[in-house]
């Protein structure tokens, strides 16, 4: 296998595999005192009716900017009110995502009604983008819900939906709501909790052919207190809590009275942040057939190119002669090739190897491979992304010429 077939070998993985790796070390003792004191939070939260004439509701919101890899990607909206399911008054949680980066626009909207002690009742999840329609229906019937399941191309016909059983806990739950309910009713007090979760993550579409793993743990929480968020000079006093599963490790800013949301810092996998609506910046436009005015810019036109098998891109964002330079000064390959004769390797390797994804998908990739490399700049200039090993594990080198980047080199 030659060089270029190595570097394509070992490009971009999967997200689910790198927080499945992380999971068995995120269960800390002690898992009945936490199940106990999070009990008795959720005994305390009240029936969730309408207010008295003249008193303030239950319910609230919350508006913010979805940031990955230090750009603006989105938005996150979370609505809680009150009303009722079959004569039982219940939470009605609305939850939306849009991610709209790099050209690709995906929205997942989701609805919840959860029992006064936020027990699952029943919800519907959907997501939607140009390639792809997936939408999920549950309601609880005895011990488990019962799961309506649609998933396709809208472009094409569609497949029937399945109906299977998902087993859950009686007290199980699910939703960004649940949590920011949970912690709207705990005390400041340090401590930690756990709430068993709905294994809905299982049937919600995962990227490439894998589906994502589910875990069966319930959601850690520990509450750590007094913290602050921001930077300066916009830093404000929060009451921090850090939940952990299935590998994923997220701090929540909340405000010290109250505790309505501020923000959400993912720490692992790192990269990803829900931040107060207008605080996320101005969004980036990339246009992949035009010349690449940041290193950015550039990787997202090869992984565009390599992820969706458009050969133009692979090979406007390279610079073919710094990498045969490169190549054969290490000797990875002869002296007596010519640069036409290793662009031709890279660019046949690059298709051949190609999944030919739809944009969403490729979008997803790339965004979760910046969010958790490493970037830095060394002195003359050049841009140096390690992309973690779960994508990949190579070393992208990008250079600008004129004010136009590209690739320079590339490592394993």
């Amino acid at each position: 296998m030659n060089r270029a077939s190595l570097a394509v070998a070992t490009l971009l993985s999967l997200p689910f595999a790198f927080a499945a790796h992380a999971a068995a070390a995120d269960a800390p003792a002690g898992a009945s005192e936490r199940a106990a004191a999070s009990a008795k939070v959720r005994a305390s939260i009240p029936a969730p009716l309408e207010p008295e004439e003249g008193k303030p509701g239950l319910g609230f919101a919350f508006e913010g900017d979805l940031v990955v890899a230090g750009e603006n990607s989105g938005s996150v909206t979370v609505n809680v009110d009150v009303g009722s399911f079959r004569d039982q008054p219940v939470w009605l949680v609305t939850e939306t995502v849009v991610e709209d980066w790099a050209g690709t626009k995906q929205t997942t909207e989701a609805s919840y009604w959860l029992a006064q002690n936020l027990a699952l009742v029943k919800g519907e999840w959907q997501r939607t983008s140009p390639s792809r329609f997936s939408r999920l229906e549950f309601v609880r019937k005895g011990d488990a819900f019962t799961v309506t399941r649609e998933d396709g191309d809208p472009t094409k016909e569609m497949p029937p939906p399945e109906t299977r059983s998902l087993p859950a806990p009686a007290d199980a739950t699910f939703g960004r709501g649940a949590l920011l309910l949970f912690l709207r009713y705990a005390p400041a007090a340090t401590t930690t909790y756990e709430l068993p979760l709905v294994g809905l993550d299982g049937l919600m579409p995962g990227i490439d052919e894998h589906e994502p793993a589910v875990d069966p743990a319930p959601l850690a929480i520990e509450v750590r207190g007094p913290a602050k968020w921001g930077e300066a000079p916009d830093v404000v006093d929060s009451w921090m809590v850090v939940t952990r599963h299935g590998g994923r490790v997220s701090e929540l800013h909340l405000q010290p009275k109250g505790h309505g949301l501020i923000a959400i810092e993912q720490r692992r996998p790192t990269g990803i942040r829900v931040v107060p609506k207008g605080k996320g910046g101005a969004r980036a436009v990339y246009e992949d057939d035009q010349p690449s005015t940041t290193w950015k810019a550039c990787f997202l036109k090869f992984g565009h190119g390599y992820h969706m098998a458009v050969e133009k891109w692979i090979d406007g964002a390279i610079d073919w002669d710094k990498v045969f330079e490169h190549d054969v000064s290490t000797g990875s390959v002869s002296k007596d090739w010519k640069v036409a004769d290793l662009r031709k390797a890279y660019v046949d390797e690059f298709l051949a190897r190609s999944k030919h994804r739809p944009r969403a998908e490729a979008d997803a990739l790339l965004r979760m491979t910046l969010a958790t490399g490493e970037q830095k700049t060394l002195p003359d200039g050049t841009v140096v992304l390690a992309t973690h090993p779960e994508f990949g594990g190579n070393i992208f080198h990008f250079r600008a010429t004129d004010g136009v980047w590209k690739i320079v080199r590339i490592d394993q």
